[in-house]
C-alpha cells in the first residue's frame, strides 16, 4: 500500500465515513482525496460497466479489512 507521512496508511474499509460498506470512504482515505470523487467515480463505473463494477466493489468489500471503527 501507500505509506504515508503519518506512519503508514493500509487500504481498509471505513465503515464510520461510509454509505453502504465502507469502501468508497476506505479508498478516499487511501489516495487522501474526497469521498466524493471516489462516490462519483463508482457511480460512474456502475453505469458504464455495470456488473465489472458490482463484482470489484463485491469483492473489495469481502477482501479489506475493517478500520475497527465504532
Amino acid at each position: 500500500m501507500r505509506p504515508s507521512s503519518s506512519g503508514g496508511t493500509r487500504l481498509e474499509l471505513d465503515r464510520r465515513n461510509g454509505l453502504i460498506a465502507g469502501l468508497c470512504a476506505g479508498i478516499a482515505r487511501w489516495l487522501d482525496i474526497d469521498v466524493t470523487w471516489v462516490r462519483i467515480a463508482c457511480v460512474i463505473g456502475a453505469v458504464v460497466l455495470t456488473k465489472v463494477a458490482i463484482g470489484c466493489y463485491a469483492v473489495g468489500w469481502l477482501l479489506l479489512d475493517d478500520r475497527g471503527d465504532p
